[in-house]
C-alpha cells in the first residue's frame, strides 16, 4: 500500500474516535454507568475481533506465545479501556471538539517523546523547533475551540 492509503486509513480511524465517544456516552446514560458502558463497548469490540479473526482465517497464536510476552505488552488493552472510560466521563462536560482536541494533544505530546527517544520501537525522530511549534499551534487551536 502507498503512504496515501495509510494516511486515508488513519484519517478514517480518527473519524471513529468522536463517534465512539458519543455512542459510549449515550450508552452510559442509558445504563446509568460509565464503567458498564465501557465494558459493553469492549465486549462488542472483542466479539468483532474474534469473528474477524475466525472469518479471515488468520492463524491463532500458539498458547506458548502468551507466556513469552513481556508483562508490559499486556498494557495496551488497559490503555484502551482507560481511554474509552475517560472519553465517556469527559464527553458530556467538554463536548466532542474539546474532548478530541485534548486527546490529540496528549497523543501528540507523548508521540513526540516516544519519537525523540525511539521508545517502544518507534524510529528516532529528534525533537525539533518545528515539531514543538506544531504542538504549540495545536494548544492554541484547543484554546480557540474551547473559547468559541
Amino acid at each position: 500500500m502507498t503512504i496515501t492509503i495509510y494516511m486515508a486509513c488513519a484519517l478514517a480511524a480518527g473519524v471513529l474516535v468522536p463517534l465512539q465517544a458519543g455512542i459510549n456516552t449515550s450508552l452510559a446514560q442509558r445504563t446509568g454507568s460509565s464503567l458498564s458502558a465501557a465494558l459493553i463497548s469492549f465486549s462488542v469490540g472483542t466479539l468483532a475481533l474474534v469473528l474477524t479473526l475466525v472469518f479471515s482465517r488468520t492463524h491463532w497464536p500458539k498458547v506458548g506465545v502468551f507466556g513469552e510476552i513481556p508483562p508490559g505488552l499486556w498494557l495496551g488493552g488497559l490503555c484502551g479501556a482507560i481511554l474509552v472510560w475517560a472519553s465517556i466521563i469527559c464527553a458530556p462536560k467538554l463536548g466532542a471538539a474539546t474532548l478530541i482536541s485534548l486527546i490529540i494533544a496528549g497523543q501528540l505530546t507523548a508521540s513526540l517523546v516516544f519519537d525523540h527517544f525511539g521508545w517502544l520501537g518507534f524510529p528516532v525522530h529528534e525533537l525539533s523547533s518545528g515539531r514543538v511549534l506544531g504542538l504549540v499551534l495545536l494548544a492554541t487551536g484547543i484554546l480557540l475551540i474551547k473559547k468559541f
